[in-house]
């Protein structure tokens, strides 16, 4: 078994990445990844953890790119310690903190009574998200839970959803080859697209290396259709479950149990070039 997309208390999760790795170990997975939403602050202690437990890891990101609707890029093997990465990320999370700022005058201005000190709370000192915003909602009584926070509020639709600065596809491509790593397209069911093998293409030309074919959202057909058109392209395919722990209590580790020999040769391909 592998995951290569979870997320920890650096973004959006709730487990910290000792945590995760921790239970990565005691499910016998033979790879794993940390990737939180732009940033990379996990790393150092998923790094040190999964060292001590002597599981094979590869230091993780997702980047959030501009498209329409939802398009995200997983980077696996990068330098943690490049410093124009470290800068760009230092950027981002400054555009995440500006944009809870925004959401929460908006908030207010729909008479919520919010503040950033009540936001910045469930953080724990993490990268500020909408998640955070979410929680504060509920514990204020104002959503039920996150499902019915985001529909409500802080998603696309939502009555106070703020757009917040995001990367173009090529500058995330870039970046994680620059920073020696393997781009990959996440969760491509996502993506709003009437030409998914188009865009992939597209994306191949900026520098693409693999597309997460293995998702627990994707029916067998789409699996299928993935592989066909990761192989065509001359991609590898990655499998993860998008852990969130207790945000996302129905996607747990590895829970994405699915395989096929595509998956394994590119999975040995990942751990030799990549891993740590």
């Amino acid at each position: 078994m592998i995951d290569l997309h979870m997320h920890s208390t650096a973004s959006d999760g709730t487990d910290t990445p000792q945590e995760i790795i921790t239970k990565c170990r005691k499910l016998g997975l033979k790879l794993s990844a940390v990737t939180d939403h732009d940033t990379m602050d996990s790393q150092p202690e998923a790094i040190r953890t999964a060292r001590e437990l002597k599981l094979r890891y590869l230091t993780g990101v997702e980047f959030s790119v501009r498209h329409i609707g939802e398009l995200h890029i997983l980077g696996y093997g990068m330098d943690t310690e490049d410093q124009e990465l470290i800068a760009m990320m230092n950027d981002l999370r400054s555009s995440r903190v500006e944009r809870v700022h925004e959401i929460i005058r908006v908030v207010q201005e729909h008479g919520m009574k919010i503040s950033f000190e009540d936001v910045e709370r469930f953080a724990k000192g993490n990268t500020l998200g909408r998640p955070h915003v979410a929680l504060a909602l509920i514990e204020k009584g104002y959503a039920s839970d996150l499902q019915d926070a985001f529909t409500r509020y802080l998603n696309e639709e939502g009555s106070c959803y703020v757009q917040r600065r995001k990367l173009n596809p090529g500058q995330a491509i870039e970046m994680i080859r620059k920073t020696g790593g393997l781009p990959v397209l996440a969760h491509p069911k996502f993506v709003r697209t009437d030409d998914i093998e188009a865009l992939v293409t597209e994306l191949k030309e900026m520098g693409l290396g693999g597309i997460e074919a293995y998702y627990p959202a994707h029916s067998d057909a789409d699996v299928e259709r993935y592989v066909g058109i990761a192989r065509r392209n001359g991609l590898l395919v990655t499998a993860g479950s998008d852990y969130h722990g207790a945000m996302r209590p129905y996607a747990a580790i590895a829970c994405e149990k699915r395989t096929g020999p595509f998956l394994e040769e590119s999975v040995k391909i990942l751990a030799e070039k990549y891993a740590i």
